[in-house]
């Protein structure tokens, strides 16, 4: 009898997880569907240049956020405590070293990471076919992952089957992306990013409550890793060095976070919004710390990919059901974003600029919306083809990073000497690509990722050089 009770218990949990989650996507799809019928021409790509600085960090922080910051980073915090914090503050470094170029990025006019080539190096089809590639293929690794981490974490909760899961969120995500592109995407993350900051300050008073007094915590746990600002180097510096050449990369080089510059309704409020950007993923990894901490103080016999999965376990029914919708709207925020990147790519530096230069927005916009549906189906095929075999998808980050890295910063620091062509540039991709290859075959210590940078920066010199007066 008393079983009984706690499935029928169990099964109304389930069904208000449903409903709250419904709920919440339901009406940022209707807002979003408003948007789109206020709409103009130019907010598919760039949200209308004129997003406020509120929206701007809103939007950037849901992105940065992601579904890693709810498993990946409490894992860390649970086994080295405030070496979340660390990896917080690496995001953020990159952001501020965004923030160095970004007035200019924002002075141009760009839509594109291409774009921002083509105005360094001038128009060639096969720097801009390489640019494009490398930059929508780190998108379509987060559209990948997400899924799979949606599918697996609401077919635990809810029973449904993993596959039907991935394809439902898929649709709502193109309810988000479709009425009006990164206007629409922006918003609702904007609106995201505000219900993740409220519920993660209720879940610390959650975890303070099941683990008691801060003291208390901290006494269940090493001292390595629970003190400040000892713990911030705990896990190593041997990682902190990976992630640093992980990180900084791959912050430097995502497509995403320059679209949110692009769109900004001011150019002098540009670098304040990336560095409150970055001061709110290190609030958010602080969050992430202090539920890793709690969570190893109640329970240190778990896999850190285990933690907050537990933590769910311990919760009120009531809370539960809150903290489902938080992890919706956390990995939604990036799908729906990194779809309308690998779109805009589509239709702006590979169509416009290669197949149909004539092209009007209108025909740009109904083709944005054509390849954000046939991006959101071939997510969902490979999702749920190869839902083990997605973390080589992380190896997109180094090669991404190694092709393009060097000749937007360089190209940007030296346009005025013209020290680099199009010939170096496109060298130097190929050199980065290769050096990531080696880098892997001889599994070296260190991050192969390092050997795709050192032959980018070789091959964008030396071949610069070399071809320095051919037209």
């Amino acid at each position: 009898m008393c079983h009984q009770v706690k499935e029928v218990k169990m099964d109304n949990v389930v069904v208000m997880i449903i409903i709250s989650t419904a709920i919440i996507l339901g009406s940022t799809s209707i807002f979003s569907m408003y948007l789109g019928k206020k709409s103009t021409e130019s907010d598919w790509a760039v949200g209308g240049r004129n997003l406020p600085f509120y929206v701007i960090v809103g939007t950037q922080y849901a992105t940065a956020m992601g579904g890693g910051m709810l498993v990946a980073h409490v894992g860390i915090a649970y086994s080295n405590g405030w070496s979340a914090v660390t990896y917080g503050m690496l995001v953020a470094l990159g952001l501020t070293l965004l923030g160095v170029i970004a007035k200019w990025l924002r002075q141009q006019d760009f839509t594109t990471i291409p774009d921002i080539i083509t105005g360094l190096y001038g128009e060639n089809k096969v720097l801009t076919c390489l640019t494009s590639f490398l930059t929508m293929v780190v998108p379509f690794g987060w559209i990948c992952t997400q899924l799979v981490a949606f599918g697996k974490l609401y077919s635990a909760l809810t029973g449904i089957p993993q596959n039907v899961l991935m394809i439902i969120f898929a649709i709502i995500s193109l309810a988000l992306v479709l009425p009006a592109g990164l206007k629409s995407v922006a918003w609702t993350d904007f609106i995201f990013g505000c219900f993740m900051l409220v519920v993660s300050i209720i879940a610390i008073g959650i975890a303070l409550n099941l683990g008691g007094s801060w003291s208390t915590i901290n006494s269940k746990v090493p001292e390595t890793i629970s003190q400040f600002p000892k713990g911030l180097g705990s896990v190593g510096i041997k990682t902190i060095l990976l992630w640093f050449l992980a990180i900084i990369p791959g912050t430097l080089t995502n497509q995403m976070y320059y679209q949110r510059i692009f769109a900004t309704d001011k150019v002098s409020s540009v670098r304040t919004s990336l560095l409150v950007s970055g001061l709110i993923i290190i609030s958010a990894d602080i969050w992430a710390g202090f539920t890793g901490i709690t969570i190893r103080s109640l329970n240190s016999t778990l896999s850190p990919e285990e933690a907050s999965g537990w933590f769910l376990t311990q919760v009120p029914s009531w809370f539960l059901v809150v903290y489902s919708g938080f992890l919706v709207v956390t990995i939604m925020s990036t799908i729906d974003s990194a779809i309308q990147s690998i779109s805009v790519n589509l239709t702006q530096d590979v169509y416009r600029k290669i197949i149909n230069p004539n092209a009007t927005e209108k025909r740009l916009n109904y083709l944005s919306k054509i390849y954000s549906v046939i991006i959101a189906i071939l997510g969902v095929a490979l999702s749920i083809l190869y839902p083990r075999a997605l973390d080589w998808i992380v190896a997109t980050y180094a090669f991404s990073a190694s092709g393009l890295l060097f000749p937007i910063f360089l190209g940007i620091f030296f346009r005025d000497k013209k020290l680099f062509n199009s010939y170096g540039v496109i060298g130097s991709m190929f050199s980065g690509f290769i050096g990531c290859l080696i880098g892997m075959f001889i599994k070296s210590n260190i991050p192969y990722v390092a050997f795709g940078l050192v032959g980018s920066l070789f091959g964008l010199i030396i071949i610069s050089i070399l071809t320095k007066n051919k037209k």
